[in-house]
């Protein structure tokens, strides 16, 4: 098993963790981005994969998940926290010992509510 991305996952959970306490508004409203990068997301491959299709194109999936994939990268890049990837790190780090489930829950629950507080917003504004 590799080990050093491991490590890495730990300590971007940590990381996760120190900006909670810091600013626990601050870590929502990244939740709240990561769900309307989400949604931008849906939207482009959507529109993309939909001129393929119209066209009978055989590359209209796979143009579809390629755009959708730029989603992905926003959120890496932009900082957002996306509650399916806060799983897996927080999951893993509380496993190793290194975060109490209890500070697992409460920070899934405020990632989750991030995620629909962003993903209404970003309906609101569509």
């Amino acid at each position: 098993m590799e080990v050093k991305p491991l490590l890495e996952v730990e300590k971007l959970a940590l990381k996760k963790v120190s900006i909670f306490q810091e600013n626990p508004i601050h870590y929502i409203l990244r939740a709240a981005l990561a769900s309307m990068f989400i949604g931008f997301g849906v939207i482009v491959a959507f529109k993309t994969g939909g001129y393929f299709y119209n066209e009978h194109s055989p590359v209209a999936y796979p143009m579809a998940a390629f755009t959708f994939g730029a989603a992905i990268i926003l959120i890496a890049y932009g900082g957002g926290d996306l509650f399916t990837g806060d799983t897996f790190y927080f999951s893993f780090t509380a496993l190793r010992k290194k975060m109490t489930w209890s500070q697992v829950g409460t920070l899934l629950t405020l990632s989750y509510i991030g995620n629909i507080i962003g993903a209404a917003v970003f309906a609101f504004i569509i």
